[in-house]
């Protein structure tokens, strides 16, 4: 699996993330790219997944010393793509959302890689009701949205005002637009401000088997494994299973160590 025609739009943004870096974390990240770069150039399968996989490590350490923003963990999710973990790949796309919305290769990226997972594999709607009804949640930046949120409140106060004033009833009528034009800004604004639940995790382990029960015994519950890269909703938790919620609805049973929670756990989340 390759990501074709991504590469270099994943070359760069390995190199804006180096170039923001202070030492000794720039040093970091050249020798995570260095090894990036040099997996791009490898003809030969293994070795070339054996570099993406050594520039994953690369990229978790730094992640993992506390210096997460959206472009790292942008890189650790092309890193891990292309070294074929999806898990990691959708938790870490997943996680730099968290950091910014409106991250536009961590969206893309992320809606590639669900195209990955197998057809019968529940997924998260890509849509919605604020991404048809409202086009702007994803096109406009969530500061943008919050400015034109404020310019809109103004104009429908100024348009009652003036109906107050001057007794116009039309004046009313026409302060109706920006006032639903401003509510529906809020609530794109705050759906972003959510972000993921605390109990939104990933399954990071290829091959977990989905059981009706918190028993090893337990009959599966779905035609096949869950593959890494599957997102749920953590229900309870059970040492050592936790039951989870699938996107279709459904209810099983899996392995705790299957699991990782989108929350960053540096995050206060």
């Amino acid at each position: 699996m390759r990501l074709t025609g991504r590469i270099f739009a994943l070359a760069i943004a390995c190199c804006a993330a180096a170039a923001d870096a202070q030492e000794p974390e720039s040093a970091q990240i050249e020798e995570a790219i260095a090894s990036y770069r040099a997996a791009l150039d490898n003809s030969e399968r293994d070795s070339r997944l054996e570099g993406f996989r050594k520039a994953e490590r690369f990229f978790a350490r730094i992640v993992d010393s506390g210096a997460s923003n959206p472009e790292l963990y942008t890189n650790l999710g092309n890193a891990a793509l292309q070294a074929e973990h999806l898990g990691t790949a959708v938790l870490a796309y997943r996680r730099a959302l968290e950091l910014d919305p409106d991250h536009s290769r961590a969206v893309q990226n992320l809606e590639y890689v669900r195209t990955l997972l197998p057809e019968w594999v529940p997924k998260p709607q890509a849509g919605g009701l604020l991404d048809s009804f409202f086009f702007w949640h994803k096109t406009l930046a969530r500061s943008d949205r919050a400015l034109a949120a404020a310019i809109a409140f103004a104009i429908g106060a100024l348009l009652l005002a003036a109906s107050i004033r001057s007794g116009q009833s039309a004046l009313r009528t026409l302060a109706i637009l920006p006032v639903l034009v401003w509510a529906g800004l809020i609530a794109s604004v705050s759906v972003d401000a959510g972000g993921a639940r605390l109990d939104d995790a990933v399954v990071i382990a290829d091959e977990t088997v989905a059981r009706a029960a918190d028993s090893a015994l337990a009959p599966s519950t779905l035609p096949a494994p869950l593959p890494g890269g599957t997102e749920v909703r953590i229900l309870e938790r059970r040492s050592p299973w936790t039951r989870i919620r699938l996107a279709n609805g459904r209810d099983a049973w899996v392995a705790e160590s299957a699991l990782m929670a989108i929350a960053d756990p540096g995050s206060k989340n």
